[in-house]
């Protein structure tokens, strides 16, 4: 089932706010695409354990930095690899409650190092077979920078081919979108 809903939020809000009831002092969770460590942050606050994936030192040091500052550190395993790597880095009997994308490219770094469509797709069918049965992937897109549109793209074709009976899929706009506005995906187990 695919269902479309907009919000007043940023969709980094409403990310949050959507997969926040399916964490617990017992969960697992995974940030695909650390970045500078917000989204680290929150799932750390909310999860047990964290898997951070981050390509570039810059967010690796970033985001240690910000977890430190909020005695978060020792929760959360910093991994300096890709996401499409995380089934080869986390224990297949490790299943996540929450797995966040955020895509795209470094704030404040170098905008020619973004995720790539490939690598994209590898590490959402991997976070398949890392979700737990009640859980919850979200996929905040940007479709705006070079290499965007067809990353978004891909992602829109890969959930086309999942099992609508397994999975409710709701595609999030923002109320305020313009053409090259992000989207936000989530999927959850039915």
């Amino acid at each position: 089932m695919i269902s479309t809903r907009f919000t007043l939020h940023s969709l980094v809000t409403e990310a949050h706010k959507t997969i926040q009831p399916y964490l617990s002092e017992q969960s697992i969770s995974i940030d695909a695409t650390m970045g500078n460590g917000h989204d680290t942050l929150f799932l750390a606050k909310h999860s047990h354990k964290v898997y951070a994936f981050d390509i570039q030192a810059k967010a690796l040091d970033a985001t240690r930095i910000r977890l430190q500052k909020s005695n978060a550190l020792d929760k959360v395993s910093l991994i300096h690899a890709g996401h499409e790597t995380m089934q080869q880095c986390i224990k297949p009997d490790e299943k996540a409650d929450a797995i966040l994308f955020n895509l795209g490219y470094l704030p404040h770094a170098d905008s020619a190092i973004i995720t790539q469509e490939k690598n994209t797709i590898t590490a959402l069918n991997h976070a398949l077979k890392l979700l737990s049965e009640k859980g919850i992937i979200s996929i905040l897109s940007y479709p705006g920078h070079t290499g965007g549109e067809s990353e978004m793209q891909a992602i829109m074709h890969w959930y086309e081919q999942l099992d609508s009976s397994q999975f409710a899929i709701s595609i999030i706009h923002s109320m305020h979108e313009k053409i090259n506005s992000p989207r936000l995906f989530t999927l959850q187990r039915s």
